[in-house]
C-alpha cells in the first residue's frame, strides 16, 4: 500500500493556527485599548517601535515608484530622440541628393551652352577612369568609334580646352590631358598675341615655352590655343599665367600656366568631331 505523506498538512495546520492565536490576541488588544492604560502603553510602544521602518518602507517604495517611471520617461525619450535623428538623416540625405542633381543640372547646362556656341558637331561624353600610370595623365570616356570619335579629336570642358584623343577603341575612347609631359600645342597670350608651346607638366600645370624675355606677358593673362598645328581649334582656352619670370639664364621666360579646367575632377566633356573650330558670337 502507498503511504499517504501528511506532513504538509500538519504544517498547514501549524501555520494557521498561529494566524488565528495572533488575530484573537489583536482583536484583544483592540477591544480593551480603551479600558487598559498599561495596553496602551504596549500599543504606544508597538507604534513607536514600526512606525520608522514603515515610514522608511514607504519612503522606499516612492522612490522606486519614482525611479521607474523616470525610467520609462527616459526609454521614451531614448527612443523619440533616435526617431528624431532618423529623420534628420533623411532629411540630410534628401538635400545631398538634391544639390548634387542641381550641380549635375547646372554642369549639364553649361556644357549645352557651350555646344551652342560650338558650330560643329559634338559629342557628349562621360569621363569613367583616369589612366593610373605616374608617368602620364590621360581619361577614359565612355564613347568610342561606335559613336564617331577618332584618334586626334579635340575634347572641351564648359570651362576650356581638356585634352585630345589619342586612342579610340569600339565603346571607349583614351584622352591625352593638356598637362601630360608629352602634350604639347601651339598657343598663344590672348592680351599681346604673343605665341609660344604649352607643354604638359604633369600634375595640374603646363609652362609656355620658348617665348622671349622681350615679349610682355604677366600674371592672370589668358593662354588660348593659336589654331597652328592642327591639334587645337583657334580660340579655345588653355589656361591662365599664374607665373612669369625673366631672372633664369637664356634668352626665354618661364612662365607657368594653370589649366582653366580643374583635370583631376572631370565629369562630362565635349568631344569635337572635326579639327578645326569656329566659336559663334555670344
Amino acid at each position: 500500500m502507498k503511504r499517504l505523506n501528511l506532513r504538509p498538512r500538519g504544517r498547514y495546520r501549524t501555520s494557521l493556527l498561529i494566524a488565528l492565536v495572533l488575530l484573537v490576541v489583536f482583536s484583544a488588544l483592540s477591544l480593551s485599548l480603551k479600558q487598559s492604560p498599561a495596553l496602551r502603553k504596549v500599543q504606544g510602544l508597538v507604534v513607536s517601535l514600526t512606525a520608522p521602518p514603515l515610514q522608511g518602507l514607504e519612503y522606499l517604495g516612492r522612490s522606486v515608484k519614482r525611479v521607474w517611471l523616470e525610467y520609462f520617461y527616459l526609454v521614451g525619450l531614448r527612443q523619440e530622440n533616435a526617431d528624431l535623428w532618423h529623420k534628420i538623416e533623411e532629411y540630410r540625405q534628401k538635400e545631398v541628393r538634391y544639390q548634387e542633381a542641381l550641380q549635375a543640372q547646372t554642369h549639364l547646362e553649361a556644357l549645352l551652352d557651350l555646344k551652342r556656341q560650338v558650330a560643329l558637331p559634338v559629342i557628349g561624353a562621360r569621363v569613367i577612369a583616369y589612366d593610373p600610370s605616374l608617368w602620364s595623365r590621360c581619361a577614359i570616356i565612355d564613347q568610342g568609334k561606335a559613336q564617331g570619335v577618332k584618334e586626334g579629336m579635340p575634347v572641351l570642358a564648359p570651362q576650356g580646352l581638356v585634352g585630345r584623343i589619342v586612342e579610340a577603341y569600339p565603346q571607349y575612347s583614351k584622352v591625352m590631358l593638356i598637362v601630360d609631359r608629352k602634350s604639347g600645342a601651339d598657343a598663344m597670350v590672348q592680351r599681346t598675341r604673343v605665341r609660344g608651346i604649352l607643354q604638359g607638366k604633369g600634375g595640374n600645370r603646363c609652362s609656355l615655352e620658348f617665348v622671349p624675355k622681350s615679349a610682355e606677358v604677366q600674371p592672370g593673362d589668358l593662354v588660348l590655343a593659336s589654331g597652328l598645328a592642327g591639334l587645337y581649334p583657334k580660340g579655345l582656352v588653355f589656361g591662365k599665367v599664374t607665373q612669369a619670370s625673366k631672372k633664369n639664364p637664356g634668352v626665354f621666360q618661364e612662365i607657368e600656366v594653370t589649366p582653366a579646367v580643374d583635370l583631376s575632377a572631370l565629369e562630362e566633356v565635349l568631344v569635337v568631331q572635326v579639327a578645326s573650330l569656329t566659336l559663334s558670337a555670344p
